[in-house]
């Protein structure tokens, strides 16, 4: 009896625990299909059911340590994680995905904690001691990185890249001793490899032993003399000591060396121009290592515009700048330094064909740049191509906005349509010429020559004479004493019939003019017939 009975509560007790394992199996299900569906919310608190059912469960713990942090909330993802690390401590994945949610969240200390964990109890993972060795690199601990280094160097054998890792930590921590060593095995096991060599040259000039540095870096030159390392490690040793003529020419050897690249060249020369200029220094040696250097033919323009920037800042004369910027237009036509460089020099000379040729291929690219369009242009003005110079305003007006500086962007709207005003009467298009002065007066309501012409050529149409009246008084009020802008108000009175004024202004004019010893003009001389037989007659 006592056995049946003891039989039937056995089989109660695995019915039950059947029951639970089975309704614990259906809710996880059905709690995966809801995290599946993003319903984030419902699969949580059945999860947190589960966890309930089972609080052993590290499938559980770290089901919901995911969905935490879908809902941005992360201390809970961490502590349903430590439940589970604190469970199953052999895991390696718990702990692994517990030690990149601290580092999402910044707990360093935390993280490093757990690697160390893991670095104990996972020898054979290699991750997990590269993942320590990164830890302590953001804590700057140099030694325990050397120690993480000694483990991976005794699991993986010694590498190239382990010892120069070692090597630079050594470095870092001031160990003088421990890095020489490295380096001196790397050169023992590499002993055709020169930079070891070079590398500890460079250990004996940092330690201020310059004489077995020399005696170090003479050895490898007497092997490899064209070794782009050791000429970097000479050009600092003569550097150091003082010995100009030694730098210039070890200088001069790693510039012009094949195997040192073009983007480096750069580098080094800016350096070189940055030190002589805030040194005020003098630019001979400077500029032969610049000739020297580009006596290499030259695929890019970069050495070329540091050259030409170079000489502009040293303000240099400007036939001795030119052909090195003409040599970066040959290289790149569309460098807009050199070509703006030489347009400056040629307006500076007056030089009109000058600009015709620094200009034109620019417009004939497209550039964007308003400024070759507004100088060629002004250039074809002076030549009286009038077609053309109204091409080139109008061509740098539509791409005005394209410069760069307030300034240049309002000289070329103002000066454009002034003289847009003017070709437009000479072409006898006035009513276009008016509306360019217009546009002008937006942008400059003060230009008195704009003022002038549009006054004098309404004037000369009998148009709205009372505006032309304003703006030539306003132009007179501007520059006071210009024999030219009181001509102009002289004749706006003479065509109101205000002939008395006219007369006296236009004594003023005769006056300033004989003055100045200037030559008065035909319409200066018909004016002064006109308005002198008017107030005859009257």
């Amino acid at each position: 009896m006592r056995k049946i009975v003891f039989l039937f509560v056995f089989s109660l007790s695995f019915v039950g625990a059947s029951a639970q394992s089975t309704k614990f199996d259906y809710i996880f299900q059905e709690a995966l299909r809801q995290k599946l569906a993003n319903k984030y919310d419902a699969a949580i608190d059945l999860f947190d059911y589960c966890r309930q059912l089972d609080p052993h469960s590290g499938a559980v713990l770290y089901e919901l340590s995911e969905l935490y942090r879908y809902v941005k909330n992360d201390s809970l993802a961490i502590r349903s994680l430590e439940q589970a690390c604190k469970l199953y401590p052999s895991n390696y994945w718990y702990k692994d995905k517990l030690v990149s949610l601290y580092l999402e969240n910044r707990r360093n200390d935390e993280a490093l904690k757990t690697v160390e964990e893991m670095a104990r109890l996972f020898p054979e993972k290699g991750e997990v001691l590269m993942m320590l060795l990164e830890l302590y690199e953001k804590k700057n601990d140099y030694a325990k990185m050397v120690e993480v280094l000694d483990k991976i160097e005794v699991k993986e054998g010694k590498s190239e890249q382990l010892s120069m890792e070692k090597f630079r930590l050594f470095v870092q921590m001031n160990d003088e001793k421990r890095a020489f060593e490295e380096m001196q095995a790397l050169a023992d096991e590499y002993p055709n490899d020169q930079r070891y060599q070079v590398v500890i040259g460079d250990l004996y000039l940092d330690a201020g032993k310059k004489e077995e540095a020399l005696k170090q870096f003479k050895q490898v030159e007497a092997q490899d003399p064209e070794n782009v390392t050791l000429l970097l490690s000479l050009v600092n040793y003569y550097h150091q000591e003082g010995d100009n003529a030694r730098y210039q020419e070890y200088l001069t050897k790693l510039l012009t060396n094949k195997e040192v690249d073009d983007a480096t060249r750069f580098r080094m020369l800016g350096v070189l121009v940055q030190e002589n200029l805030s040194n005020k220094a003098d630019s001979t040696q400077l500029m032969e290592l610049f000739d020297k250097v580009l006596e290499q033919p030259q695929e890019q323009a970069a050495i070329l515009e540091l050259k030409a920037r170079y000489m502009v800042t040293k303000q240099m004369p400007a036939e001795d700048v030119k052909p090195t910027l003409h040599k970066i237009l040959d290289i790149d036509p569309e460098n807009d330094m050199a070509r703006q460089q030489l347009l400056r020099y040629a307006v500076e000379e007056n030089n009109t064909p000058d600009v015709i040729s620094v200009c034109q291929p620019a417009v004939d690219y497209h550039t964007d740049n308003p400024v070759f369009y507004y100088y060629l242009g002004v250039a074809y003005f002076q030549q009286q191509e009038k077609q053309k110079c109204l091409d080139m305003f109008r061509g740098g007006l539509d791409r005005v906005e394209n410069a760069d500086d307030e300034m240049i962007k309002l000289q070329i709207r103002v000066n454009s349509y002034a003289l847009m005003g003017d070709i437009y009467h000479q072409l006898g298009q006035d009513e276009k010429a008016f509306l360019a002065y217009d546009s002008c007066l937006v942008y400059k309501q003060n230009d008195a020559m704009v003022l002038n012409n549009y006054a004098y050529y309404l004037s000369l149409k009998q148009k709205d004479l009372k505006r032309a009246e304003e703006m030539s008084r306003l132009s007179n009020e501007l520059e006071p004493d210009n024999a030219t802008y009181l001509d102009t108000y002289a004749w706006v009175l003479f065509q109101q019939k205000r002939y008395e004024e006219a007369k006296q202004y236009m004594d003023k004019v005769v006056e300033l003019m004989e003055r100045d010893g200037e030559e008065m003009s035909d319409d200066v001389l018909d004016h002064i017939k006109q308005i002198n037989k008017k107030v005859k007659k009257k």
